[in-house]
């Protein structure tokens, strides 16, 4: 058995309360879509939209329930409700991808080949955090941080929006801002898992996987490449 492999189980426990602050992130994505869905001027139709939205709040709710049932030591239920994510993950998968050939359809403008870049990148990263976790999910301590990768993937929606809101920061600082934020998390998450000499790597994989797809963001949407990759996206026969 690998060193990482073993410490794995040792290190079980070790996000536990990660539930406390998932919550707290998610807890935030109320004021930050208060105005724009959640409580908008017009009521928001488009079936997209609430798919996509339906999917992600669910999704939110069983990372935050999860780690409270390892807490409580309740590890044939969590592995139960476990098994919902076979069905939603791929559906959180495919509502982003329905949600943004909409908004690509109906938008041509350079914010939303911006925000297309940025949307591709995190719904790449939210499905190789997702798959990793599958692929430890006897690995309990390696589970739970490629699952923790997943609620990453969604902190710049929920963040971003915020800023935006609340200090008109635009792009691409506001990029720049919420990227820094969640790179500097996995950087603390990595030099936690190396003062404990656990040998887990998870971290520091995802680090560098999240600055090569961030990176990007800065360039990519200013290219005539992307705005034709864009284009043939938005022409795709797809509901």
């Amino acid at each position: 058995m690998s060193r990482a492999y073993e410490g794995s189980f040792k290190d079980v426990t070790s996000f536990r309360g990660s539930g406390a602050w998932l919550l707290a992130l998610f807890a935030l994505s109320i004021p930050a879509f208060w105005p724009s869905y959640l409580n908008p001027p017009q009521v928001e139709r488009d079936w997209h939209v609430h798919l996509h939205g339906i999917a992600l709040f669910t999704w939110a709710i069983l990372l935050v329930v999860q780690p409270w049932l390892i807490r409580a030591g309740k590890w044939s239920l969590h592995r139960r409700i476990g098994k919902v994510s076979y069905v939603l993950a791929p559906v959180v998968v495919v509502s982003t991808l329905l949600f943004m050939h909409y908004r690509a359809t109906t938008n041509r403008s350079f914010d939303a080949l911006y925000f297309l870049c940025v949307q591709f990148a995190l719904v790449a990263l939210f499905a190789v955090s997702w798959v990793q976790a599958m692929r430890w999910r006897h690995a309990g301590a390696i589970h739970a941080r490629y699952m923790v990768c997943t609620a990453l993937a969604m902190f710049d929606p929920i963040v971003a929006r915020l800023l935006y809101n609340g200090f008109g920061i635009d792009i691409p600082a506001l990029q720049l801002v919420t990227y820094g934020m969640i790179d500097a998390i996995l950087l603390a998450l990595w030099l936690r898992d190396r003062r404990a000499g656990n040998g887990i790597t998870v971290f520091s994989r995802m680090l560098a996987l999240f600055v090569v797809l961030e990176a990007p963001t800065f360039f990519l949407p200013q290219t005539a490449a992307w705005a034709a990759l864009a284009k043939s996206f938005a022409d795709l026969p797809l509901p």
